[in-house]
């Protein structure tokens, strides 16, 4: 309230200037029409016209920062329109008849800037066209000040609805302020703000709908050019930075007034001034404490937008809008949420920390948090998904992760046991089925993981995981190729799911599904010149240059042409990569010995063995190699082994008597004759017993032709 007396501002409440002691006029208002009740040579009086007879002063609606507001009537065309008339009243001014008298201590340059200011703020609510913000229709200069023509909502405040009834209705309030968030959205996108939220300025009009008045750039403006913020920032409703002339203003300046607001409303007190929060420790008092029927969600929206740190306040109106329908992201998550699309994996890690630190019971962080671990660190994943799972038990997507980490470690059963748990709860997600799928393949339930990634692909017939595991389960019931039209089989699925990893720049996908694709092609064309199967070759390869299968099935086909320097080329560049499959080593060692690279095959057997001691192949053609190259001991030591591993390995056996006939005394007698007759004969046997009839005679008449009974 303006003192008559000094023109000092006063709060509403008090009935003494706090300045000079004089005593106050009184505005008294009617329900919904506010009158003048005494005269005052500082207001226009009614009757009063202005824009040469367009607009009829009716009445005083109130006073206050740097601007008079009054209710009138559009008079031209006989139209009686009811308007809101804004006029400028500068720091100090006084009023000859209508003439506004200007301060002496306000030059004719800030006198020009004011009005400027003014009338960019008309310009600015005349841009933020949106049916809960007072419409603009006109602003002019007139009475050595300036005007705005404003929409005239027939209503009243919040403020004044709240001194009236107290505490109002948590729907209620949301109601409202989801309509004021939805203005601010149009507000921000032009790039303004409307810097003076509060209840006073929200309207409800006769339709129960919130409508947003009084802007307060303009007043920011010239309480900047006085360096006198304290006039204008309303305490309680302003955050920190607004009274500082120099911070910048962002749209989360309006939220921490728009959350004040809502704070005021529901539980009847405003919040402590931001200045008074400024020295540690926060003395905010959490308002479900003053309102237990404040629901959790309501209060965290409202402690977000509270924030002192402007970045840790909603940023954007739509993220305000969907917190209050319930779908809550703090702005500390949505930065983790912006991490993991830049893929910045591990920075958003600690962000997803921080913001458990801050709120250790928000389950929806707890379950991105241990999703997002999936991709970093098991251990991590595993107990994430569990305290996941504590806050929300009826989130399958908790299980869903544990059981992928089951997967991973191997655990198929256990894998089987949560990811059951998973479906169960979340029958659609598509990564659970088909890890489910999986698990179920590894324990060899062949008939439901059919069924499973079926459902899984019905859900996304893209997904390329699914359709790699669908690959999968194909190749071990041997469906290379389609039987029928449409049938599922691994040729058509495999490419499929290649082809998808590939949109997607997937190459792990790619990785694992190409040797069921490769394998497949080999079993139904041509293993060496088939078109379609080296067609594939060359893509994976094009696509994944070191893929150690690919290469290595590459030098097998060399060493079927007999291409053998191609072939130990292909085998090298397949054994060099981490963790190369058994196969190509083996194939790589049984290159070098066809090449009659002899050292080079013993050292490969040798590097396999250390891998798979428990084959017999390996000790069998290490044992023959070592023969070839006459180290008769280690070849004999081989050759028992692979015997000892399997004992009816005839060819064993037999390369076993030829290193024992070479093993020889000093005086060169045979060191064993026994040894060379038995493991003769047990070739001999282990041939008849297997039907190889050829080799059996061969043995049999070799012995006969020397004279010694077999």
């Amino acid at each position: 309230m303006l003192c008559s007396t000094c023109l000092a501002e006063n709060p509403d409440h008090v009935t003494e200037c706090i300045t000079c002691g004089a005593p106050l006029d009184a505005w008294e208002d009617t329900d919904d029409s506010p009158t003048m009740v005494s005269s005052s040579l500082l207001h226009l009086q009614a009757g009063s016209l202005l824009k040469n007879g367009d607009y009829e002063i009716q009445s005083l609606l109130g006073q206050g920062g740097f601007g008079i507001t009054y209710k009138g009537i559009y008079k031209a065309n006989n139209s009686q329109l009811e308007v809101a008339i804004k006029e400028l009243w500068p720091e100090q001014a006084a009023r000859q008849r209508t003439t506004v008298l200007w301060s002496p201590t306000i030059t004719q340059q800030q006198q020009r800037e004011q009005i400027q200011a003014f009338f960019a703020e008309a310009y600015n609510q005349y841009q933020c066209q949106h049916p809960n913000i007072a419409q603009v229709y006109d602003w002019f200069e007139e009475n050595n000040t300036a005007y705005i023509i404003m929409q005239f909502i027939s209503g009243k405040s919040l403020f004044k609805i709240l001194k009236e009834q107290g505490a109002l209705d948590e729907n209620k309030v949301k109601r409202y302020f989801l309509q004021i968030a939805e203005a601010l959205k149009v507000v921000h996108l032009q790039n303004f703000q409307h810097r003076d939220i509060k209840p006073e300025n929200i309207l409800i009009d006769g339709q129960d709908n919130a409508i947003l008045i009084d802007f307060g750039a303009a007043r920011e403006f010239i309480a900047g050019q006085t360096r006198e913020m304290t006039r204008i920032v309303t305490p309680g409703y302003a955050p920190f930075e607004q009274y500082s002339l120099t911070s910048k203003r962002y749209p989360a300046t309006d939220f921490y007034a728009f959350c004040a607001s809502i704070y005021e409303l529901l539980t009847g007190q405003l919040p402590v001034d931001a200045v008074q929060r400024s020295t540690p420790p926060d003395s905010l008092i959490p308002p479900r404490q003053l309102n237990p029927n404040i629901s959790e969600l309501m209060e965290q929206v409202i402690l977000i937008g509270l924030k002192m740190n402007v970045k840790e306040r909603f940023q954007i109106a739509d993220d305000l809008i969907d917190a209050l329908n319930g779908n809550l992201i703090s702005p500390s998550q949505k930065e983790a949420k912006n991490l993991v699309k830049a893929g910045k994996l591990s920075e958003a890690s600690r962000a997803y920390q921080r913001c458990l630190r801050e709120d250790p019971n928000n389950k929806n962080t707890a379950l991105d948090y241990a999703l997002l671990s999936i991709y970093l660190n098991d251990a991590q994943a595993e107990t994430a998904a569990q305290t996941a799972i504590q806050l929300n038990p009826n989130d399958g997507r908790g299980y869903g992760i544990l059981g992928l980490v089951n997967c991973r470690q191997g655990n198929w059963l256990e894998a089987v046991k949560n990811l059951q748990k998973a479906v169960n709860l979340c029958p659609k997600q598509v990564w659970i089925l088909a890890n489910y799928a999986w698990s179920l393949g590894k324990t060899n339930n062949w008939g439901q993981a059919e069924v499973f990634v079926k459902k899984a692909l019905e859900i996304d017939e893209n997904c390329s995981f699914a359709l790699g595991i669908q690959a999968w389960i194909l190749f071990q019931q041997q469906k290379y190729k389609p039987q029928q039209v449409n049938e599922p089989a691994v040729i058509p699925c495999a490419t499929k799911a290649i082809y998808q990893a590939s949109l997607n720049q997937n190459q792990e996908i790619q990785r694992w599904v190409y040797p069921y694709l490769i394998t497949a092609l080999s079993r139904v064309t041509h293993k060496i010149t088939g078109s379609s199967l080296n067609n594939h070759i060359e893509k994976c390869l094009q696509q994944n240059p070191d893929h150690s299968f690919v290469l290595g099935y590459k030098g097998w086909q060399k060493v079927n042409l007999g291409q053998l320097v191609e072939a130990i080329a292909y085998f090298q560049q397949a054994s060099q990569y981490p963790n190369p499959q058994a196969w190509v080593l083996i194939n790589t060692a049984i290159a070098y010995e066809y090449a009659n690279n002899i050292t080079e095959a013993a050292q490969m057997y040798e590097i396999c063995i250390q891998k798979i001691a428990q084959f017999p192949f390996l000790h069998y053609r290490l044992g023959t190699i070592l023969g070839r190259n006459k180290q008769w001991e280690q070849a004999k030591q081989q050759l028992e082994q692979a015997i000892a591993l399997n004992s009816d390995y005839a060819e064993a056996y037999h390369n076993l008597g030829w290193v024992l006939f070479h093993r020889r005394k000093p005086d060169g007698e045979i060191q064993d004759v026994q040894g060379v007759l038995g493991a003769y004969k047990k070739a001999f046997y282990c041939y008849r017993q297997q039907k190889r009839s050829d080799l059996a005679q061969s043995l049999e008449n070799l012995f006969k032709d020397a004279g010694i009974p077999f």
